[in-house]
């Protein structure tokens, strides 16, 4: 198996000597291995949810391309669509908001 030198800091020093001390681990090779899994476990959900919302704002862009937006860039618009939504239910999933500012 590889062997890595590491600099730490005093209080982690401190800190791996309490977790091993307490039996939570055999020792600092095993907290460093549980350490690094953790890292990656929390990556790969972070790479998770990047991607989630990528796709979710590509469906965005494509449902303003194709043209299945709602414009509630004003307040009449944003009545309106709102008191749509109250009699009908929320929008349909592939419908998209589509908020412009205008430059006054």
């Amino acid at each position: 198996m590889p062997t890595e030198n590491v600099n730490i800091t005093d209080t982690d020093a401190e800190f791996i000597r309490l977790c091993v001390e307490s039996g939570d681990y055999n020792d600092a090779s095993e907290l460093y291995s549980d350490a690094l899994r953790l890292l990656k476990v929390q990556q790969e959900e972070q790479r998770a949810r990047v991607d989630s919302l990528r796709a979710e704002i590509q469906k965005g862009y494509d449902a303003r391309v194709a043209g299945r937006t709602v414009d509630i860039s004003t307040k009449e618009l944003r009545a309106a669509y709102f008191e749509d939504v109250n009699r009908r239910g929320p929008h349909h999933p592939d419908e998209c908001l589509h908020i412009t500012r205008r430059m006054v």
